[in-house]
């Protein structure tokens, strides 16, 4: 199937033509593969009021629905588009746009450098995939931020079948600081941002960036415990919770799930994750497989990795019921030679930059970075 015969039938081609289909802008979809879009995008949403030109993220969508709306969107189309196309074509038009092309995960570039919200203030914030190896968690901080603040993503090579996955975290790290720099961001407008796992690497960036010689302009830790205090790997269980339990929000038996081979843990999780309603059924145990791997892979690489030492500071932003403790604290300490801030917010680890407390996470890099925009008699960050 191509971008240019999707599975819609023509009448409601012609109708949407005659203007008996409106999305609630000045017109309607243009062609059969901007109403095959249109669509996917009114059943993920359960509405008929998606207008074409309306935002992914102002419609209420997040990390994991995106994973669901692009499922549809190749059912309807045959054009199975990457991950980050939610961050690149976030409306209707852009994202139909970007299938008319054929776009395929293997057709986009090697950079692990997206853009999340654009903008001409520095410095920049370069923010690091947390476990699961996307970045869209991070969109709603973005939001949230003063206006022209840039906001970039590095997320997991292994997202793409094409490519793949770097091993551990000096890997990612060494490539991460080559596609940053590649992209024309000079480490010194740079501030090194990572949401759990995702702090991990950030730090190891900014200790290459400083053997370097070219020090970022910040490293900010959003609740990253340090893995140096785990007596043994993350089992085989808990790595599939953190995708199962929260990632896709099933209340399953994690245990027993961890005892199958992985095909038939795929299987298992897309039959469950489709009941559901987080997956659509054709979704594919092939990317799921995938998926897994990934949460595997950088969750091997945490257990193995040891912080090294840094000259400059570092925050850590610590939500009231996060995984932070005074041991990770102690070891953040050492290896951040400039000392380190810590900042206590409101939240859990997993709402930490959900849309409900991302704003307290925002107040904090306000007044860090852009001091210009400082509420007045604001004190000073952190402690």
């Amino acid at each position: 199937m191509t971008p240019s015969s999707p599975t819609t039938p023509p009448d409601a081609l012609d109708a949407a033509r005659r203007g008996n289909i409106t999305s609630g802008t000045v017109r309607g979809p243009r062609d059969a593969v901007e109403l095959a879009v249109w669509g996917a995008w009114r059943e993920h949403f359960d509405t008929a009021r998606v207008t074409l030109d309306a935002d992914y993220f102002a419609l209420g969508g997040d990390s994991v629905g995106a994973v669901s709306l692009l499922a549809r969107i190749r059912e309807r189309t045959g054009v199975q588009l990457p991950l980050d196309a939610i961050l690149r074509a976030p409306t209707v038009e852009a994202m139909a746009a970007l299938a008319r092309t054929g776009a395929r995960a293997e057709q986009v570039p090697a950079t692990s450098l997206v853009t999340i919200l654009g903008g001409e203030r520095r410095p920049v914030l370069v923010c690091v995939h947390p476990i699961g190896g996307t970045v869209l968690w991070y969109r709603h901080l973005a939001d949230a931020l003063p206006k022209g603040v840039a906001t970039l993503g590095l997320q997991a090579r292994g997202l793409n079948p094409a490519l793949t996955a770097d091993p551990d975290i000096p890997a990612m790290a060494r490539r991460y600081i080559a596609d940053t720099v590649a992209a024309a961001y000079a480490p010194g407008d740079v501030v090194l941002v990572g949401y759990s796992f995702g702090g991990l690497v950030a730090h190891e960036m900014a200790c290459q960036l400083a053997d370097a010689g070219t020090p970022a302009a910040g490293v900010l830790l959003l609740d990253t415990p340090a893995t140096t205090s785990l007596e043994e790997p993350p089992s085989r269980a808990r790595l599939l919770w953190s995708l199962v339990g929260h990632a896709l929000g099933l209340d399953v038996d994690v245990e027993e799930l961890a005892a199958l081979d992985p095909q038939e843990q795929a299987e298992r999780i897309l039959r469950l994750a489709t009941r559901h309603g987080t997956l659509p059924p054709g979704f594919g145990t092939d990317r799921l497989t995938r998926l897994i791997g990934i949460y595997q892979i950088n969750a091997d690489a945490a257990y193995a990795y040891r912080p090294g030492v840094h000259p400059g500071r570092t925050d850590l932003i610590r939500p009231r019921e996060g995984r932070t403790d005074e041991e990770d604290l102690a070891i953040w300490k050492r290896s951040s030679l400039g000392g380190v801030a810590v900042h206590d917010v409101p939240g859990d680890h997993f709402n930490l930059i959900a849309e409900e407390n991302v704003g307290h996470v925002a107040d904090v890099v306000q007044r860090l970075w852009y001091d210009d925009e400082r509420p007045p008699g604001a004190g000073a960050p952190g402690r």
